[in-house]
């Protein structure tokens, strides 16, 4: 609401109204379908990660519990995800520092294959200011979780291990690519918003705004990044500037949050209906 609020403001909150009755709103669910595409690639990586950490888990509970962890996609650098390490912990007794080396591998990967898609795009050329930061971090991540700095911690041992084993450079290197595709599907669905409001932005601008948006930080601050990207490429209006982005952040961020408070309900129902045999035998 803050962040609407504040784009209204920059914009007028009329012409911003106006800009999105304008949207040809018949587009919107083949955004949330391109959306939906990106998750389920998503979901494909975290079933890669569970197997090579050899966590087995049901299909249907770990589809559960990776769309749970969706609700936090809101949270700074998405770090809230933990949450699936929670659920792993209470559904089949895996140790958090076990698990939650995934969340951190997804995340490096997240960066490598938004970096990826940036540099196909034509950022680097752009922005490679915060392109270079970007992959320094990466880096820098990837090094310290490799080195000998983590033994010193005792409780973090395994963790170490399992960040390692997620972090080899070929499982890296596939990730990442799988990483840039899920990307590309995501800004698809932005580019989808965009064309629905008629703005004059090219899909290879638009995979701009999205990357370099994403890369900038959380909540406010890529919105902020996104609309002054907007306006800047694609020559358009504050109003509509701020639309588009508004669109797109329904489509990709509050889309997400949306299935993942569906897919927090259903893991709740599945973990008490896997819990009722273990009740009705100890009121034996």
């Amino acid at each position: 609401m803050v962040v609407l609020l504040g784009l209204g403001l920059y914009a007028d909150f009329g012409s911003l109204r106006a800009e999105l009755a304008s949207f040809r709103w018949e587009l919107f669910p083949l955004a949330l379908a391109l959306t939906a595409l990106n998750y389920l690639l998503r979901f494909f990586r975290w079933q890669r990660y569970l197997a090579k950490l050899e966590i087995e888990v049901p299909p249907r509970r770990s589809f559960a519990i990776f769309v749970a962890g969706l609700t936090m996609t809101i949270t700074p650098a998405k770090l809230g995800e933990l949450l699936k390490s929670g659920l792993l912990k209470r559904a089949y007794d895996v140790p958090v520092r076990r698990s939650g080396p995934i969340v951190l591998a997804e995340r490096v990967t997240d960066a490598t294959g938004v970096v990826v898609l940036a540099v196909v795009a034509g950022a680097s050329g752009r922005n490679w200011p915060l392109l270079v930061a970007a992959v320094i971090a990466v880096v820098g991540v990837v090094l310290v979780v490799r080195s000998p700095l983590l033994e010193r911690f005792a409780r973090l041992v395994e963790a170490r291990g399992a960040a390692r084993a997620l972090l080899g450079a070929r499982l890296l290197v596939e990730m990442t690519l799988l990483s840039a595709v899920s990307w590309l599907f995501e800004c698809l669905a932005a580019y989808v918003c965009v064309k629905g409001l008629r703005l004059d932005l090219s899909l290879a601008d638009t995979i701009v705004v999205f990357t370099l948006g994403s890369l900038a930080g959380g909540l406010g601050v890529a919105e902020t990044s996104m609309t002054g990207l907007i306006k800047a490429l694609g020559d358009t209006t504050k109003a509509q500037a701020a639309a588009a982005t508004v669109l797109i952040r329904l489509a990709t961020l509050w889309f997400a949050v949306a299935l993942g408070l569906v897919g927090l309900a259903v893991e709740e129902r599945l973990y008490r209906r896997s819990q009722e045999p273990v009740r009705r035998s100890s009121m034996r």
